[in-house]
């Protein structure tokens, strides 16, 4: 590899690192609030949650954050007085509004997310992880890259901390570097998806196969592949 090459590679995975580190840096923020407040409280309820409205507010209010929505979604009977609870918030005409769904399991519309993958794969690996890009038409109604890291307290799983972020959002500051690059690369994820690329044939949410050997991207579940 050529010291301009080298040099081009490593500017894309600065700039990935960077923007998936704020969200995966917020989503740690949030986890220890939610953490702090399941230790102190030896019976916690909705309301002792207020400490990540004011975690998440900020970020997603914030001119030009790449953070679309954010919060803390808990793990079923954590709380006294909900089985299920989401205390997350999304942006809205430019400010941050609290999400509402239907948390009553006998509702039509009840939303059971213990088997999506941004719940379901932090609980059972222990691991942070990035959802996507998919749909997102709860929250955003655009495609999404959700980042989720597991809360746990002692050695009980209380729920998932996470932020969403647009993928055009994410492609718009990166996709310039990757021109640069003027080689055809993708960043994807580790299920092997195309996060973004600079190939119109290699569109974000496209199952990659490619014998390349991807080049990780610090210690995300994101890695760098060159496109053939």
């Amino acid at each position: 590899m050529s010291t301009h090459v080298a040099q081009d590679t490593a500017a894309v995975i600065e700039l990935v690192g960077a923007l998936a580190g704020e969200a995966f840096g917020l989503a740690d923020r949030i986890a220890a609030a939610a953490a702090t407040t399941f230790t102190r409280q030896q019976t916690a309820r909705r309301g002792d949650l207020k400490s990540i409205a004011a975690l998440v507010r900020p970020a997603i209010d914030a001119a030009g954050s790449p953070i679309q929505g954010a919060g803390f979604v808990a793990a079923v009977d954590a709380l006294a007085d909900s089985r299920w609870w989401l205390e997350w918030f999304m942006r809205n005409n430019g400010k941050a509004e609290r999400l509402l769904v239907d948390t009553d399991p006998r509702g039509d519309n009840f939303y059971d997310y213990e088997s999506l993958p941004w719940y379901d794969v932090p609980r059972t690996t222990g691991r942070q992880h990035i959802t996507g890009p998919y749909v997102d038409y709860l929250c955003t109604e655009d495609y999404t890259l959700t980042f989720t890291v597991p809360v746990v307290v002692g050695s009980t799983f209380v729920g998932v901390a996470g932020a969403d972020v647009r993928v055009f959002t994410f492609e718009k500051a990166v996709l310039p570097c990757l021109r640069a690059t003027h080689r055809t690369v993708a960043v994807v994820n580790d299920q092997g998806r195309v996060v973004l690329s600079n190939s119109a044939r290699h569109v974000s949410g496209t199952l990659l196969r490619t014998t390349a050997p991807p080049q990780p991207i610090g210690d995300l579940p994101l890695s760098l592949v060159e496109l053939t």
